[in-house]
């Protein structure tokens, strides 16, 4: 299940059940985070191993802008580290941060 909410809301949103992180407004989308996730064999037989994916948009007026998502990422990255999530940041793109 996916929740949206605001970057106001991100220090008292519970990020446990959370798999993935995105940062995105109506047109664009940036995966900002996604956790390491066990799948069992019968997920993965069954195809059904997307369907327990619980993704957190944060609203952005502009994913684009850089300081922006730098300014997102550094609360993220402490809210992941105290909470002790492991997972990878900007999964699809070849840099580790917009830093």
């Amino acid at each position: 299940m996916d929740k949206t909410i605001t970057v106001d809301q991100l220090a008292t949103t519970d990020l446990r059940s959370i798999n993935e992180i995105w940062l995105g407004s109506t047109h664009t989308q940036l995966c900002l985070w996604r956790g390491e996730q066990v799948f069992t064999h019968e997920m993965l037989s069954e195809g059904t191993h997307d369907q327990n994916v619980r993704r957190l948009c944060l609203q952005l007026v502009d994913p684009d802008d850089q300081a922006a998502v730098a300014r997102v990422e550094v609360i993220v990255r402490e809210r992941l580290v105290r909470m002790g999530k492991e997972g990878e940041f900007y999964p699809a793109q070849e840099a580790d941060t917009y830093q």
